[in-house]
């Protein structure tokens, strides 16, 4: 949704829309959700600023990293940031050493912003790099590929590794050279 400065009241304005993966641009991940994406933004102007806050929730339909198997992810995010004019920017010859407040900076232009793309960003935030369906999930077998999560494979165990013996020697305290 675009939002124009010229619509920003002093109170702000209220922006409370469901959005789907499609309207974010993440129609083509290897998710879905069950429902909408929910946004609840209030956005103010102070001076040159806008300032947005609120929050983003959905639920995520994920692959687990372990057994591939769909699980359910609830994601609940908190967007508080603020967007500068463009031109704020300045421009740096050279080398630039980056501030902290340099990388969380994001800015506007041609009158307004794109709501869609501050809760694309927090959404995405939100997710963690691996998702389990459960802290016990066993994951595929190496060999076959079968959901361990199911019962066995029966494939054999693999031979420990040269590597592996070694690392429970030097675990247990055991010192061998060479």
């Amino acid at each position: 949704m675009w939002i124009r400065l010229s619509e920003i009241s002093p109170h702000g304005v209220a922006v409370s829309t469901p959005v789907s993966l499609a309207q974010l641009g993440l129609a083509n991940e290897a998710w879905r959700t069950d429902g909408p994406v929910r946004m609840h933004l209030m956005v103010t102007r102070e001076a040159e600023l806008i300032v947005v806050g609120g929050d983003v929730s959905a639920t995520l339909r994920i692959p687990c990293s372990r057994c591939l198997q769909e699980c359910t992810y609830p994601v609940n995010g908190t967007v508080q940031l603020s967007l500068a004019p463009e031109g704020a920017r300045g421009s740096v010859e050279g080398a630039h050493q980056l501030t902290e407040e340099d990388l969380e900076q994001l800015y506007y232009r041609e009158g307004g912003f794109e709501t869609n793309d501050i809760v694309r960003e927090q959404l995405l935030l939100s997710i963690p790099m691996r998702v389990v369906c459960r802290p016990e999930c066993r994951g595929l077998c190496a060999t076959c590929g079968k959901n361990l999560n199911e019962g066995p494979c029966g494939c054999p165990e693999p031979a420990p590794s040269r590597l592996a013996e070694q690392l429970k020697r030097w675990q247990s305290g055991e010192r061998h050279e060479g």
